[in-house]
């Protein structure tokens, strides 16, 4: 056997071997989304747009252009955040300006089910207002669940303009998925560009090695497990409800054993190879309802 994926679950620091997974990886076609060189070209974020677009998890323009400094609305980064996080459940919503038929609908639906995002007090989201980088701020943390750290901001000459945001400004900050800029600000209601959007989920995928781990559950409790490895669309998934599947590629059977995950667990991912082996782990961060 060559390699295989090992998966353990942690839980109140007791480690539990759950499964081991070995599956064949099954090539993908993808279609790669080219950008203008003159657009992107010598950008300080040309390297992580240029890798989202040919890996279709970012798309430019009809013309060829991404616009990497062109602000990205709230529902532009919704669609990018259910992207990255595997966000699917949706929720009934009743927002004022989001109808069923517009192209954001299902987005809007899977982050008001995350929980990341809500409305403003007249029952609207504004979907189509550009993004500001506090907002950002603070779904980032949201979904990360991180703890706020409004002592992390102190540092920033504009820091009196941190307010409603500080605690969650401060926790991406401390965990280094935003920055602020060379003359020591963080210009919190500055609109966040396409490519600082880009970016900072970036940062969240190299933290976690590149892997995401989502444990999706049915109606009668079976939890599917979905690991996607690196940014580049390639799901190693369990086969069969229920069941954490161990293939044996020398006789072509699965053999298994059931899941019990939760939100908030570590799990612990071991590629092994023949050149070595890459210890990983990452967080569950949905338990979806399928």
């Amino acid at each position: 056997m060559k390699g295989g994926i090992f998966i353990y679950i942690k839980r109140k620091s007791r480690w539990t071997v759950i499964f081991t997974l070995v599956i064949l990886l099954l090539p993908i076609c993808t279609i790669k989304a080219k950008a203008a060189a003159d657009d992107i070209s010598g950008h300080w974020a040309e390297g992580v747009i240029q890798e989202w677009l040919d890996k279709n998890l970012a798309k430019g323009y009809a013309d060829g252009t991404f616009r990497p400094n062109n602000p990205i609305t709230r529902a532009e980064f919704m669609k990018l955040a259910n992207s990255v996080f595997g966000f699917t459940a949706e929720v009934d919503i009743d927002y004022i300006d989001v109808e069923e038929g517009q192209w954001f609908y299902d987005t809007v639906r899977r982050a008001t089910a995350a929980g990341y995002i809500e409305g403003y007090g007249d029952k609207s989201l504004r979907p189509n207002n550009p993004i500001t980088r506090e907002e950002v701020a603070t779904i980032i943390a949201k979904i990360m669940k991180l703890e706020l750290e409004e002592s992390k901001v102190d540092h920033f000459k504009d820091e009196e303009e941190i307010k409603w945001s500080r605690g969650f400004v401060g926790a991406v900050v401390s965990k280094a998925y935003m920055q602020g800029y060379p003359n020591g600000s963080f210009k919190p209601k500055n609109n966040i560009t396409r490519a600082e959007a880009v970016y900072a989920l970036n940062n969240i995928l190299k933290e976690q090695g590149g892997i995401r781990v989502i444990a999706k559950q049915d109606f009668f409790g079976i939890t599917y497990i979905h690991v996607i490895v690196g940014n580049d669309i390639k799901p190693l998934e369990v086969l069969a409800d229920g069941i954490a599947l161990e293939y044996d590629r020398e006789d072509g059977r699965w053999k298994g054993t059931r899941l019990d995950l939760e939100i908030g667990d570590v799990i612990e991912i071991l590629i092994k190879e023949e050149a070595g082996e890459e210890r990983l782990s990452v967080t569950v961060k949905a338990m979806e309802d399928i």
